[in-house]
């Protein structure tokens, strides 16, 4: 079992090996001759009965040797053999720090084979946890996991190190290590916690694990309570926000920090958030003081806490929704964006917040602030944003938000299409635009896409057949309707070129190999290929592409567009399929 354990802590580093061996030879004065055989000495401790006492002499020689490719050989062997002498493993603590690699990688996994807990190998791992090598770290990380070692003890050892200079990356790599171990971490989250140098680093790590932290919330207090500078509490704070209402019980201290440092803005914004969202319901007149304070952030996140917190009371809802509001246009990005979130998580009653919106929205300088500030909430603004879509008045703004969040877009897809039915030209155009950055999984649009190429605007219906496009052959059933108004459109004069080339480039994409789709779109393509326009003939030479074979008749204007367009962008197009079309 024990050869097992160690295989597996040390296989990703084979490959390295070989590679290793020329490095290895140029870095001591052995000769090459009498490295390998030394090498091979160690090896042969692998294989068939070896007196104890005899390898381990010559293991523990051999950790001492010149050559790393011998060293790294004695420490595997050391740990495939479970060897666990006091000598021994001083030696492998040294290897541990060796300035070859994969020499502490395998130091590294034969201590953990050892299950020796002292200091020293404590101390050994805790510095490679800061190596700048992500194997070795990693290593160390998984070598005090599985030797199970006291909480208090290692928190002890990581408030050490992290008292030393350059210490960030022994802190990346411990904050990851506890995330990953998620609740199983608190108790040495709680130890931590009583730390000065790993205090900080703790409240980092119960940011990202969030309420299964909630065990450390007592010591997580304390912390708080005894800070003696402001620079460490907000991260402390934002912690206590993280376990959420599980942290009630921190309440007290988080409004005494905030007396304590009330001019410290810092302080105050992430000390009201802490408060609101676990729902301090016994901290009021520190709620209310903060809402009359000069400083609109501050006043503005004390509003919000307070309308978290007393859940029903209109008069304060409204008061947060309008100093929320008012925050979305402002030109500080973090006060906007805390604005939006403050909205995206108050269970506002349905239409209350809408004539706030609206008004702010008039102003296009406020409402640019409030879309950006909005869109980057994400996940977490969608379900507003698809409420918004529903009703005609807020629309405009949710399709301009949803514009804003790129692929996240694509969970208002059912949404967007419902919306379809009561919206007007403009609106109609931009969810189509979005329709088609969703793709395929916009499908369940091409009725009603298809509905749109009978509208009168001309946007409407060529934003249609561009969604269409996207959407691509899982809008096959659209054939016959876009043959048709492929058709229609070369018969009315009144419609322009654009149109019947936007056709055409949505059936190249939805239906290349059928032969009658390839017969009509075929001398569309090819006058698009000769437009004046740079555009139709960018978009002409897509179209080309999306046909695949059954485009090859164009190849020829494809390649003199290569050599000859006076439009860089179109010219480097063209060369790129040209290329392609070479390697084929």
């Amino acid at each position: 079992m024990a050869s097992l354990r160690y295989s597996l802590s040390t296989m990703f580093c084979g490959a390295a090996l070989v590679a290793s061996l020329p490095m290895a030879h140029a870095q001591t004065t052995q000769s090459a001759p009498a490295i390998d055989k030394s090498a091979a000495e160690v090896d042969q401790l692998l294989t068939g009965d070896v007196d104890p006492k005899a390898a381990e002499a010559l293991i523990q020689k051999a950790l001492d040797a010149p050559s790393p490719a011998v060293r790294w050989r004695a420490a595997r062997a050391a740990g495939l053999r479970g060897l666990s002498s006091p000598a021994v493993v001083a030696k492998l603590q040294k290897g541990v720090a060796d300035d070859n690699w994969i020499v502490q990688l395998h130091s590294i996994a034969a201590l953990e084979e050892t299950g020796d807990k002292s200091d020293a190998t404590i101390d050994a791992l805790m510095k490679a946890v800061g190596s700048p090598n992500e194997r070795v770290a990693g290593a160390a990380i998984n070598a005090l996991r599985e030797l199970k070692i006291e909480p208090a003890k290692l928190a002890k050892v990581l408030n050490r190190e992290l008292s030393e200079e350059n210490n960030g990356a022994v802190a990346i790599h411990v904050v990851d290590a506890i995330v990953e171990a998620d609740g199983k971490a608190v108790p040495l989250l709680k130890e931590a916690l009583k730390q000065p140098n790993s205090g900080y680093w703790a409240c980092v790590a119960i940011v990202d694990i969030g309420a299964d932290a909630a065990g450390a919330v007592p010591e997580l207090a304390e912390y708080i309570k005894s800070a003696e500078y402001p620079e460490s509490v907000p991260q402390a704070l934002m912690a206590v926000a993280a376990i959420g209402p599980k942290a009630k019980a921190a309440a007290g201290a988080v409004a005494g920090a905030m007396e304590k440092w009330s001019d410290d803005q810092s302080v105050q914004l992430s000390g009201l958030y802490a408060l609101g969202t676990i729902g301090a319901t016994d901290v009021q007149d520190t709620l209310e003081m903060s809402a009359k304070s000069s400083d609109q952030f501050v006043a503005m996140v004390a509003a919000w806490a307070l309308a978290k917190t007393n859940s029903g009371d209109e008069a304060l809802m409204k008061s947060a929704i309008e100093k929320l509001v008012a925050g979305l246009e402002s030109d500080n990005v973090n006060m906007s964006r805390a604005a939006a979130h403050g909205l995206a998580t108050l269970d506002i009653p349905k239409g209350m917040a809408a004539p706030y919106l609206l008004k702010a929205a008039a102003d296009p300088e406020s409402r640019e602030h409030m879309v950006a500030a909005m869109a980057t909430l994400g996940d977490e603004v969608l379900p507003h944003a698809k409420k918004a879509l529903a009703k005609p008045e807020t629309r405009d703004l949710a399709l301009d938000v949803l514009d804003r969040m790129g692929a996240k877009v694509s969970g208002a897809s059912d949404d967007l299409v419902a919306a379809m039915d009561d919206a007007d030209a403009s609106a109609k155009v931009k969810i189509n635009q979005l329709l088609a950055r969703i793709g395929p999984d916009a499908s369940k649009a091409t009725d009603k896409l298809l509905d749109q190429l009978k509208s009168d605007d001309e946007g409407v219906r060529q934003s249609a057949m561009y969604a269409l496009r996207e959407i691509g052959k899982d809008a096959s059933s659209a054939k016959e309707a876009l043959l048709g108004h492929l058709k229609k459109s070369t018969d009315d004069e009144k419609k322009s070129q654009f149109e019947r080339l936007a056709a055409a480039w949505t059936l190249a994409r939805l239906s290349p190999d059928d032969p009658q789709v390839v017969a009509v779109v075929v001398p569309v393509i090819s006058e698009g290929l000769q437009s004046k326009s740079e555009i139709e003939r960018l978009e002409s030479i897509t179209a080309v592409v999306d046909l695949g074979p059954a485009g090859s008749k164009l190849h020829k204007q494809v390649e003199k567009l290569a050599k000859t367009d006076p439009n860089a962008d179109v010219r480097n197009l063209a060369i790129l399929v040209v290329s392609k079309d070479s390697d084929n």
